[in-house]
Formats: C-alpha cells, sequence, structure tokens
C-alpha cells in the first residue's frame, strides 16, 4: 500500500463530500426560490441563502480545513459550480444542454472564475431558462384545459337547448292531441246533433279541414326542428372533432414529456429516473415470474485525466461514444442507462452470472477495438465493470451495493477488467484467511 496515494484518495473522497452538500444545498435553495414563486434569480439571492446554512459553513469555514485538503477556495467554487452544471445537466432539455456544456469550459478560464459574480450569474440564468421553459409548458396545459372548458360548456348549451327543444316538442305533441281530440269530439256532437245531411255534412267538412291545417303545421314545426336538430348535431360533432384534436394533442404532447423526463440529453440513453422504475420492475417480475436477471454497473476508466486534458466537450463526446458503442454490442431488449457522471447501469434480463460475465468481458473486448480520437489523438477508452445477480431478498439498494462493491474490485485490479459480487466475497475470505495466518 502506498500511504501518499491513500491519503490522496482519501482527500479526494472528502472534497467530493464537500462539493455534494454545496451542491445539494444550492439545489435545495433553487427548489425553494420556484415554490416561493420568485421571479428574479440571481447570485446574490442564492449566495445569501446558502452562506447561512450550517451544511455549507461546516464546509466552507475554517482555513485548517483549505491546508488539509490542499484546494483554494477558487477551485472549490469551481468544483462545486461544475457538480452543480452536471447534475443540472442530467435534468435539462436538449434545448439547453449546449449552453451548459459551454458554461461548463468557461469554469476553466481563470480569468472568469476571477469575477465568480459572472459565471455564478450564467448559471443562474441557464437554470431560470429551464424553469421559464416548465413554465411555458405548464401554459400551454392551462390552455388547453380552458378550451377544453370552453367546449364543454358550449356542448352543455347545446345539450340544455335539445333538451328545451324536446320539451318543447313534446308540449306540441300533447296540444296537437287535444286539438285533435276536440275537433273529432266537436265532429261526433255534429253528428249526434245534426238536423240534416247537409249541415253534418258541412260540420264534419269544416271539422276535417281543421284537423288537416293542425296535421300541416305539425308537420313543419317538426322539419324545422329536425333541421335545427341536425344543425345541433353537426356543431357539437365539429366541437368534439376539435377536442379530439386537442386532446390527441395535448396527449402526444404528455407523451414526449414523459419520454425526455425518462431520456438522458446527452447520451440518448435513458437516465437515473428511468433507471429506478425499471429496476424496481425487474425485481416484480423476479418475485412474480422468477425470471432470473444481472445488473452491470460500468464506468469510464480515467475519466477526469480525458476531461482535465482534453476538456468536457471531449469527455462528453467519450461518454456519447461509450453510450453507442453500449447500444451496438447489447441486445435491443437489454437496459442501458446513465446513471450519473460517467457511470452506466445495464440490466440484462433472463440472464444469470455466467451469461452476464459472457456480456461483460464481450463488452470490454468490442470497446478496446473500437476508435475514439479527437484532433488526429487516439484517446484511449476503457471500461470497468461490477456485476451482480438479482435475488429473491433483494431490494433496489442492496443488489446496486454488491455490483458497486464489484466495480470498485475491477477499479482496484487495475481497471478494464470484469469482476462480479462473487469475486468480491472470494477476496473477503482471502483476507481473512492471510489475516488468520499471521
Amino acid at each position: 500500500m502506498n500511504p501518499k496515494i491513500d491519503h490522496d484518495d482519501d482527500r479526494m473522497s472528502r472534497l467530493e463530500e464537500k462539493i455534494n452538500v454545496v451542491a445539494d444545498e444550492v439545489l435545495d435553495i433553487l427548489k425553494q426560490l420556484s415554490q416561493d414563486n420568485m421571479q428574479q434569480l440571481n447570485s446574490k439571492i442564492i449566495a445569501e441563502r446558502m452562506f447561512i446554512r450550517d451544511a455549507v459553513k461546516k464546509v466552507l469555514e475554517g482555513p485548517e480545513q483549505k491546508k488539509a485538503d490542499g484546494v483554494s477556495g477558487s477551485n472549490l467554487l469551481k468544483n462545486i459550480a461544475d457538480t452543480v452544471l452536471s447534475r443540472f445537466s442530467e435534468l435539462t432539455p436538449s434545448s439547453i444542454t449546449s449552453q451548459l456544456i459551454n458554461l461548463k469550459d468557461h469554469l476553466n478560464d481563470e480569468d472568469i472564475l476571477k469575477d465568480t459574480t459572472e459565471w455564478l450569474d450564467s448559471t443562474v440564468k441557464i437554470i431560470k431558462k429551464y424553469f421559464d421553459s416548465i413554465s411555458r409548458r405548464n401554459e400551454e396545459l392551462e390552455e388547453f384545459m380552458r378550451q377544453t372548458m370552453k367546449h364543454l360548456e358550449e356542448t352543455e348549451l347545446h345539450m340544455s337547448s335539445e333538451l328545451s327543444s324536446h320539451q318543447k316538442k313534446f308540449s306540441e305533441d300533447r296540444d296537437f292531441e287535444n286539438a285533435l281530440s276536440v275537433n273529432m269530439n266537436m265532429i261526433k256532437h255534429d253528428i249526434h246533433t245534426g238536423n240534416d245531411i247537409q249541415s253534418i255534412k258541412k260540420a264534419v267538412l269544416g271539422k276535417i279541414d281543421n284537423i288537416n291545417r293542425g296535421i300541416e303545421k305539425k308537420r313543419e314545426q317538426d322539419l324545422d326542428r329536425l333541421r335545427e336538430t341536425e344543425r345541433t348535431l353537426q356543431a357539437m360533432g365539429t366541437r368534439i372533432n376539435d377536442i379530439k384534436k386537442e386532446a390527441d394533442e395535448i396527449k402526444k404532447r404528455a407523451a414526449e414529456i414523459e419520454s425526455e423526463s425518462l431520456r438522458d440529453n446527452l447520451t440518448g440513453l435513458s437516465n437515473r429516473k428511468a433507471y429506478d422504475q425499471k429496476i424496481i420492475e425487474t425485481l416484480a417480475d423476479l418475485g412474480r415470474y422468477g425470471v432470473p436477471s444481472s445488473l452491470l454497473i460500468c464506468d469510464i476508466d480515467d475519466f477526469k485525466k480525458i476531461n482535465d486534458t482534453y476538456g468536457h466537450k471531449v469527455g462528453d463526446q467519450a461518454l456519447k461514444k461509450l453510450a453507442s458503442l453500449l447500444k451496438e454490442k447489447l441486445r435491443v431488449n437489454d437496459f442501458i442507462s446513465r446513471y450519473g457522471g460517467e457511470e452506466f447501469a445495464i440490466i440484462l434480463s433472463h440472464t444469470d452470472l455466467t451469461g452476464a460475465v459472457k456480456a461483460g468481458e464481450g463488452m470490454l473486448s468490442y470497446i478496446n477495438k473500437s476508435a475514439f480520437s479527437y484532433k488526429g489523438n487516439r484517446i484511449a477508452l476503457t471500461i470497468s465493470i461490477g456485476i451482480s445477480v438479482f435475488k429473491q431478498s433483494d431490494d433496489t439498494g442492496t443488489v446496486f451495493e454488491r455490483a458497486d462493491s464489484a466495480l470498485y474490485l475491477a477499479k482496484r485490479r487495475g481497471k478494464n477488467n470484469v469482476k462480479t459480487e462473487t469475486d468480491v466475497i472470494n477476496e473477503v475470505s482471502s483476507d481473512k484467511s492471510s489475516i488468520n495466518l499471521k
């Protein structure tokens, strides 16, 4: 063991922990500002809220901490901003992802870092633009709901009009029946009380004329009502078609938004949210049907070195290249997601440990043979893989922890290799045996 390497690893681990604390606090502040409906977001408001938090004070205060970690305040702020931007990159729509990437590159510019207000305000502007895009989507949904309510109100008016028309028709039918009954009774009366045939004939013909006029009037009323009903039905049909079209459009938009929320904008793979859903489904299938599945956690070896040497744009290109290679090598029904940063999570259904190891080794070989270059320089792109198998007793955390431990073992064993949860158990047993022998 090299004490210096252990010290460096411990120092970086503590730095990463501090950065995550501050990043979480900043994100929480932004969430609160959004809930408070703050119209103007700027670095001053965020700073005022951030530096009064105990967690942030603990991280940033104390010169002995800076000295122990060997990190300047400027670099610490740069790393904090970089972490916040990386987290937002996983959440933001593709329309502003490029701006976040450019802002990351600006963080490497010492002149810009001298004016922390400038790049912090730039970060806030991009985040505000993201919030504004969400607001626009909400406004679109609200407008659709307003239009829908308008159409429903118009439909209700048509229905009320139709009901009133039916009531009027019922009343007219009753009036017609009563008039017909009156005329028939009068005919009977005239027949019984008539003195001669001529007077009876004249009276009956008069009543028949009245009946004919009543029938003709009723026919005209029915025709008018029929035409009105046809116009109403046609108008209702148009309204229903309009509502259907708008409903289809909003359904399409909702599907796009849902798909975007489950997709990593940079690589096009599924994101952490989609992974969380998939792993729950996989555990459910295991419990219900006994379907064997394996989890592979992999990340790019020495990814920080690629970023530091060539810049974040090239680092992003490396992530996109790896995503493309994984999709090419794995099966169509295999689930591939960008878990976070340079780490990817893969779920292989109907695959036991032996099959998962074979798939992992095939991935390594395929990636090692693939070229990744930048400005004529070939950049080494290798990955390390840790594998675990889903168990009936697993939850979402335990199966990941075993795969992550295997990944850590693969890193310690030289990188660019595959290790499994079984390898981790064997190493622990070997270490215990060595201690006992001593």
